[in-house]
């Protein structure tokens, strides 16, 4: 499944979810969705940590009130975790 495919089917994950997206971050860059206690070890290479299922659901509806279309909210999900990454980064 894509990113995009997940955000549109988001409410059908559950809470304790998380997200490993492939790299390079687009719409269409395939989804690992695991849960918190069963996390795959390892993942391949290159899939990385991108949010929690939690996370992902707050910031669509944050996004959601710019009325903009979803494949605009997906770029700016994908923006912010780009942002967070950076600022940790920073922070190490």
């Amino acid at each position: 499944m894509d990113l995009f495919t997940t955000l549109l089917n988001m409410n059908n994950l559950q809470n304790d979810q998380i997200l490993f997206v492939e790299e390079p971050w687009t719409p269409e860059s395939q989804v690992s969705v695991q849960s918190v206690s069963l996390v795959e070890n390892p993942l391949p290479q290159s899939f990385q940590l991108f949010l929690t299922t939690n996370e992902l659901k707050r910031l669509a509806l944050q996004f959601e009130t710019r009325n903009v279309c979803l494949r605009e909210i997906c770029y700016l999900i994908i923006e912010y975790c780009l942002e967070k990454i950076k600022i940790l980064k920073k922070s190490i």
